[in-house]
């Protein structure tokens, strides 16, 4: 018998996890550590964002999931990682720390360390949403991005003049042709954004089933 246990259970872990249920037998055990109790479709956030979303379109809790599959499923903090163990414990172990804050050894034959990255936005000055920016980053900056977003479009609606870049040029047209009439293309004229060599502009091809999807094309 065979004991994973895997960190994070972001778009690595839940798959690590998944696969390795499918792969190994029953008397193998798979067990997935997070101190989030759900999981969140992270690209999907960005319709969110623009307001064609709610949050619990991007989330489902993980535990039901998991003891459906036969995974074991732990939230809390992976604090340390032990791969030699100790005197006391000569097999490799994680500690973990509990929303209660007591801890505990978790022992592991295969360890998947699929933490993911952590957000810093304080190591740039100004940057996130309690700076200067918006994100999409978690299903609550998305929230507040939308709103933001919300608030720009009646400014303009008013002609008050205002700047926003939220992502790309597709992601406000996005947003905007839910504001326009029906069957009018989202874009008034062409956004355009250097990238690279020259500059690449973005028009309106149409629904793609999801309003003002747009491609990319070179005009000449």
């Amino acid at each position: 018998m065979s004991r994973i246990v895997i960190l994070g259970a972001g778009i690595s872990g839940h798959t690590a996890a998944a696969y390795a249920r499918k792969w190994l037998g029953r008397d193998d055990t798979v067990t997935v550590i997070s101190p989030n109790e759900s999981y969140n479709w992270i690209p999907s956030n960005i319709w969110v964002g623009v307001g064609l979303m709610g949050p619990h379109q991007v989330t489902f809790p993980l535990a039901p999931v998991y003891e459906r599959h036969g995974i074991e499923f732990r939230q809390a903090w992976a604090r340390e990682i032990h791969p030699e163990g100790d005197a006391a414990h000569p097999g490799p172990y994680v500690v973990i720390e509990t929303a209660s804050g007591g801890t505990e050894k978790i022992p592991y034959d295969f360890l998947i360390n699929a933490t993911g990255p952590r957000l810093r936005f304080d190591k740039t000055e100004g940057l996130g949403p309690e700076g200067h920016s918006l994100s999409v980053c978690t299903p609550e900056h998305a929230v507040q991005a939308s709103a933001a977003l919300d608030e720009a479009v009646e400014r303009m609606r008013r002609g008050q003049r205002a700047c926003r870049n939220q992502g790309t040029c597709a992601v406000s047209a996005c947003r905007v042709r839910r504001w326009s009439s029906p069957g009018r293309c989202c874009c008034s004229g062409s956004g355009s954004r250097t990238r690279g060599r020259g500059t690449s502009r973005w028009r309106c091809c149409g629904s793609w089933g999801l309003p003002g999807v747009m491609s990319r094309r070179r005009w000449g």
